[in-house]
């Protein structure tokens, strides 16, 4: 690591340890807690009565993988339709009465996921949750809404294919989850959203938005007695089953450069390997791995490599992804045509080196002093607060994990980065993505 990067780095330690000189216990701080939900529901309340302001993020068992095969799509299909129109209300109608009451309200699906964040002043709560309601239990789908999203979607897939980190992540997903629905992309294929009729958005909406598996994360000026209420008023008039289970993916990866022709003045590559899930004893010291090597900026190893001793290219990082049936370490990095080959050995050597002898123990202190110093920004407005918690919830984590968090991290010890850099971050184990040209 240079000079330079390690300054920066411990400059940024420094103002997030600024930030924090007094123990820090989320729980207690943000008052979350879990409230007493039917079966299959979680309820996470973080009460704070500074602003007169709500956040809550719910997140349904919705997402992409569980697209039937030949409408790949579907899930985001149905995303993307959750505010235009419900009930009496048509698409223009809803938007309205969502403006007029300054609640703002946000739709993403992901692999195992859609998750739909509101926020809103307290004294409109009762509207919020009403306008929720309806949109989950009563959507309209419309003809005409159906169209223009349709066509908006497929013009938004005729954009990544000209963008080859899109292209590139897309092809990598196939090919490391091969026969699973993880591998096709969650905003669907043209031939999939084509397919899509209004009686599969209803039935999906049907199936899928539903309070079997909801995880509900709520911040803000509300108390325990009210935000049960609106809970019941809002989820309880829907489906009460759950999705069927995800299949478990078995084998991942198809290790080796795969390329993908396109004509870009600069490729992209998308690398990654199976990573570590939620629920495995070495998740926490895999997670501070990750920092060290890919994940910290200017502070990670890669960056220091790759960028700063080689000059291959301006950006370069990895992420630890948790999903419910697999987890990836997937990295991004574009480069010049002439400079792929030689950025793909400065990634694989950089791997190498990290997996035999892991991190030097500045290195850990860093990241330690990073990463639990950083927390609490996350809780810095109800609706971090409610984003946090909600991440939280759908890892299947229990609501005292916001307070242990910070102390787990401080656990991790120089032998257990090392041990897990050993199991995960072996280089013959990468699967590589380039899309566009490279030249030796």
């Amino acid at each position: 690591m240079t000079a330079t990067i390690r300054k920066a780095s411990l400059l940024a330690a420094a103002a997030f340890a600024a930030l924090t000189t007094l123990p820090f216990d989320a729980a207690r701080a943000f008052g979350a807690k879990a409230l007493p939900a039917p079966k299959g529901e979680e309820v996470w309340l973080s009460e704070d009565h500074t602003l007169p302001m709500i956040a809550l993020v719910a997140s349904f068992p919705a997402g992409s993988a569980y697209d039937p095969k030949g409408k790949w799509g579907l899930a985001a299909f149905a995303a993307a339709l959750m505010d235009e129109g419900a009930g009496r209300l048509n698409g223009r109608q809803f938007h309205d009465a969502l403006a007029d009451k300054a609640i703002q309200l946000e739709v993403e699906p992901d692999r195992d996921w859609t998750v739909v964040s509101v926020v809103t002043l307290s004294a409109n709560a009762k509207e919020a949750f009403k306008l929720l309601a309806l949109a989950l239990a009563r959507p309209r789908f419309d003809g005409d809404a159906i169209a223009r999203v349709r066509a908006q979607m497929l013009q938004s897939i005729d954009r990544e294919d000209e963008d080859p980190a899109e292209v590139a992540a897309r092809e990598f997903h196939r090919l490391f989850f091969g026969w699973h629905p993880y591998a096709h992309p969650v905003s669907g294929d043209r031939a999939g959203l084509n397919a899509v009729q209004r009686g599969d958005l209803r039935a999906f909406a049907a199936t899928h938005w539903v309070r079997g598996g909801v995880k509900i994360a709520v911040a803000g000026d509300v108390n325990a007695a009210q935000l049960t209420s609106y809970v019941k008023t809002t989820f309880g008039p829907l489906n009460a089953n759950a999705p069927p289970p995800l299949v478990h993916v078995g084998r991942l990866g198809a290790p080796g450069v795969h390329r993908y022709a396109m004509d870009v003045p600069q490729p992209n590559a998308v690398f990654g390997m199976p990573g570590v899930m939620r629920d495995d004893p070495d998740f926490i010291p895999a997670y501070v791995a990750n920092y060290i090597l890919g994940g910290g900026g200017f502070a990670s190893r890669l960056t220091g490599e790759v960028r700063e001793k080689q000059g291959l290219t301006y950006d370069i990082d990895t992420e630890l992804d948790d999903m419910r049936r697999a987890a990836t370490v997937e990295g991004l990095v574009a480069t010049r045509a002439d400079a792929m080959s030689d950025t793909l050995d400065a990634v694989r050597d950089t791997f190498a080196h990290f997996a035999a002898d892991g991190p030097t123990p500045q290195e850990l202190t860093d990241a330690k002093t990073y990463l639990t110093g950083s927390y609490p920004l996350a809780f810095a407005s109800d609706a971090g607060t409610a984003a946090q918690l909600a991440t939280f919830q759908r890892a299947g984590l229990d609501v005292g994990y916001v307070a242990r968090r910070n102390a787990l991290i401080n656990a991790v010890t120089l032998d257990d980065v090392r041990r897990v850099a050993k199991r995960v971050f072996d280089p013959k184990r990468l699967t590589i993505v380039v899309a566009g040209t490279m030249r030796k």
